[in-house]
């Protein structure tokens, strides 16, 4: 790859996916710049921030401990009950997030910039030139959220259900990355992809 072309790719899918083995392999063998959207999110929640200062002042201050950090599990419950709550806060931070992840991208010296989100819906149109969907069946997702996560399946099941189907992400995406074999096939997938060799 010309080092002095930049390629910014989004990479989403489904919980239990193997996304973050996806990032390491492109992290690792192709030189990647990664960045999380629930990371650059995480961040412009931390106190004295702008997002923070906003999401306040719009939805009050009782998720937030007396140390001013963000209690996590409130404002997931906040949002989880009060779908307006939940509708108001995106319209703040998604917005910022893909402008900070905008930035950085821009200043990256990689010339391979990946980035992982849950939902792209609200990204700017031109930020990417191509998203990837990381499939895996189902049942793969079951296996690992249970080996990693020790979850029982019927919690495991219980999680796919609220996410989106995989026709969605297929209508999403511009390419579709099957992640059901080993990490040596999805090298494979990957080099196929971009076209150079494993670094």
């Amino acid at each position: 790859m010309d080092r002095r072309e930049k390629k910014i790719i989004g990479i989403t899918g489904g919980v239990g996916a193997g996304k973050s083995s996806v990032l390491d392999v492109l992290k690792t063998k192709f030189g990647a710049r990664i960045i999380l959207a629930d990371l650059v999110a995480h961040d412009l929640m931390e106190p004295g921030t702008e997002g923070l200062r906003r999401v306040t002042k719009a939805l009050g201050t009782g998720f937030l401990r007396e140390d001013g950090l963000v209690d996590r599990k409130a404002l997931a419950d906040l949002i989880f009950h009060d779908p307006k709550a939940l509708k108001t806060m995106n319209s703040i931070i998604h917005p910022m997030v893909w402008e900070a992840i905008k930035d950085e991208a821009e200043e990256a010296e990689e010339s391979l910039i990946i980035v992982e989100a849950a939902v792209f819906t609200t990204a700017p149109k031109d930020l990417f030139g191509e998203l990837w969907y990381v499939y895996t069946t189902e049942e793969n997702r079951i296996r690992r959220l249970m080996e990693s996560r020790g979850y029982s399946r019927e919690k495991c099941e219980s999680i796919i259900k609220t996410q989106d189907a995989d026709s969605w992400y297929r209508n999403l995406c511009d390419r579709v990355i099957d992640n059901n074999g080993t990490v040596e096939e999805t090298e494979k997938q990957l080099k196929e992809i971009l076209g150079h060799e494993i670094c």
